[in-house]
């Protein structure tokens, strides 16, 4: 059985960054680095979760128009309301369909499976709730 994946050293430095740890913010931005090809994976679905933290990251600044953690969770519920009537969907709905249109684009389930040797199926019928799982997180932490 697998272990079960998680990514609590992310959302930790979310935490920090979003408090304004200035240091924590240069540790957040070499791990979405990494994260955004997947590197030093356990499995794969930590790869694809490593993937779609960094696509939920970088969707989220561009969702909202600002790349500062600490600024857009101080952001006020009518800010957030009127991001939702001007893009047409919520942030989080947003980055689920961001994540899964980018997992589409670039093949990753095919790409994934080859590399770790599972089925194309296995992961194409959780992208959906991984994306889910980690924007849950993601915004969570950050709003």
């Amino acid at each position: 059985m697998e272990s079960p994946i998680e990514f609590n050293e992310f959302y930790r430095l979310l935490r920090e960054v979003k408090k304004g740890n200035n240091k924590k913010s240069e540790e957040l931005e070499w791990i979405l680095a990494e994260y955004e090809h997947g590197k030093d994976c356990k499995s794969h679905f930590d790869e694809l979760g490593q993937i779609f933290c960094h696509m939920g990251v970088m969707k989220l600044y561009e969702y909202v128009g600002v790349e500062d953690i600490k600024y857009i969770s101080a952001l006020e519920q009518t800010v957030w309301n009127y991001l939702k009537k001007r893009m047409g969907e919520g942030a989080h709905e947003h980055l689920v369909e961001c994540m899964k249109s980018h997992a589409e684009k670039h093949e990753l389930s095919q790409v994934i499976s080859e590399k770790w040797g599972i089925s194309k199926e296995e992961l194409e019928n959780n992208i959906e709730g991984l994306a889910a799982y980690v924007t849950d997180g993601i915004l969570e932490v950050v709003i």
